[in-house]
């Protein structure tokens, strides 16, 4: 719904109000004359990076508020651009379909990657030797294959079962990782070490007390200062197996370092912090949000990134944030929705620009539970749909597991 041209918004410090045409690559964007909700824009607040955002303004929106503080409009349009490709826009996500085969091949590898996942866990538990070798091949695999079959390795990171909290947190960890490694462009081999590191990223919380792990209430002072020894204990662990890279071993220690010098161990800042590290922690912390903790109830994707949009630039790198904000986009494939219909639905397709409109598969109450039902194109469907009708859209993004919804359930009956 647009508002009114002659409509004055409030102008905060810093701001001012320019017509639509007048924006340039560089400014930040705080507020435009069109509701963000009908923009292809992921949140509310962003600095113009390409061609393709600076043109849908121009054509949709008769005025904008722009944050002349945080703009970048004295940037080079060339380096800004440049600056901007390292994240393959629009999202990888978006670009894929969701296929019978791609399930069929992501769940090969994911169980793959489960069955190394608790054979280190219990390797590491017992202090027996493990071999690390067989680790990096099957993760090696995933990555070099990973492309082909992303929205559907992204789908199965989406499987929540609060018993197996730890074996899948580092498994949903080690995807995610190599999924934005992939969407910055880094190469095959530093997308398989960042899921090595994602992997491995946690494995020090074994010699942490599980009275302190499983605490429901708050840490105190101790348990806290306790808890954060893991960071360095995996570390210590794993520094001298021969086939883990530096940058693996960074990863795993320093993923809880943060850009503003206050996180574990060392209180690096920013420009001591390995990438690796800072994507590890990222996607680390996105995982736990969306999951079901003893200490607090799983959030939706919604909520996820837009705590971590709150705290970027302090406990986590902008750059990274802004980038798996892109990557992961409004709703990503195995987002359970409410649509406009009342209709629960689970996403299996986003689509470019249109944020409430994606491809879905609608969900059927039975008596044993939900089952798949019809595939429906949200954007084709409200193309199509006759003026002045009412079009089926995103009303609300639910957590994982929302009404004991099991996403493995429908995984399977997709291949």
């Amino acid at each position: 719904m647009r508002q009114g041209s002659d409509s004055e918004p409030t102008l905060w410090e810093n701001q001012a109000k320019i017509a639509g045409h007048e924006v340039k690559i560089g400014h930040y964007v705080a507020l435009l004359s069109s509701s963000w909700d009908e923009t292809p824009f992921l949140l509310q607040g962003f600095i113009i990076a390409d061609q393709t955002e600076l043109d849908w303004i121009h054509r949709h929106c008769d005025w904008a508020v722009i944050d002349l503080k945080r703009s970048r409009s004295d940037v080079n349009v060339q380096e800004v651009l440049q600056q901007s490709s390292a994240l393959q826009k629009p999202a990888l996500l978006s670009r894929q379909p969701l296929t019978r085969e791609s399930m069929k091949a992501s769940l090969s590898a994911y169980l793959d990657l489960t069955a190394e996942t608790h054979r280190i866990i219990k390797h590491f538990s017992i202090l027996e030797p493990v071999d690390i070798r067989s680790t990096i091949k099957t993760i090696r695999g995933v990555a070099l294959s990973l492309k082909d079959n992303l929205p559907a390795m992204i789908w199965l990171t989406r499987i929540k079962h609060q018993d197996q909290y730890t074996a899948e947190h580092c498994l949903n960890v080690c995807v995610l990782a190599m999924g934005l490694a992939t969407a910055l462009g880094w190469t095959p081999k530093d997308v398989a070490q960042v899921g090595v590191a994602g992997l491995l990223h946690d494995l020090g919380k074994i010699d942490i007390d599980n009275e302190i792990l499983n605490k429901a209430g708050k840490l105190t002072e101790d348990e806290y200062l306790e808890m954060q020894r893991h960071a360095q204990l995996g570390y210590d662990r794993l520094n001298h197996e021969p086939d883990l890279t530096p940058r693996i071993l960074l990863g795993v220690r320093d993923h809880h370092e943060r850009p503003d010098g206050h996180g574990y161990p060392r209180g690096l800042t920013s420009e001591s912090i390995d990438d690796m590290a800072k994507v590890v922690g990222l996607v680390d912390a996105y995982d736990a949000i969306t999951s079901d903790r003893v200490y607090q109830k799983a959030r939706s994707h919604h909520e996820a990134i837009s705590i971590l949009w709150r705290m970027r630039g302090t406990q986590f790198d902008t750059q990274m944030v802004e980038a798996f904000i892109q990557f992961m986009g409004w709703v990503t494939p195995g987002t359970l929705v409410q649509l406009s219909t009342g209709d629960l639905a689970v996403v299996v397709q986003a689509v470019e620009g249109q944020r409430l409109y994606p491809k879905v598969r609608v969900l059927m109450p039975t008596s044993a539970g939900y089952r798949l039902g019809a595939s429906w194109d949200l954007a084709q469907m409200a193309a199509s749909a006759s003026s002045g009708a009412s079009k089926i859209h995103i009303k609300d993004v639910k957590p994982d597991g929302y009404m004991g919804i099991h996403l493995e359930d429908f995984a399977e009956s997709l291949v």
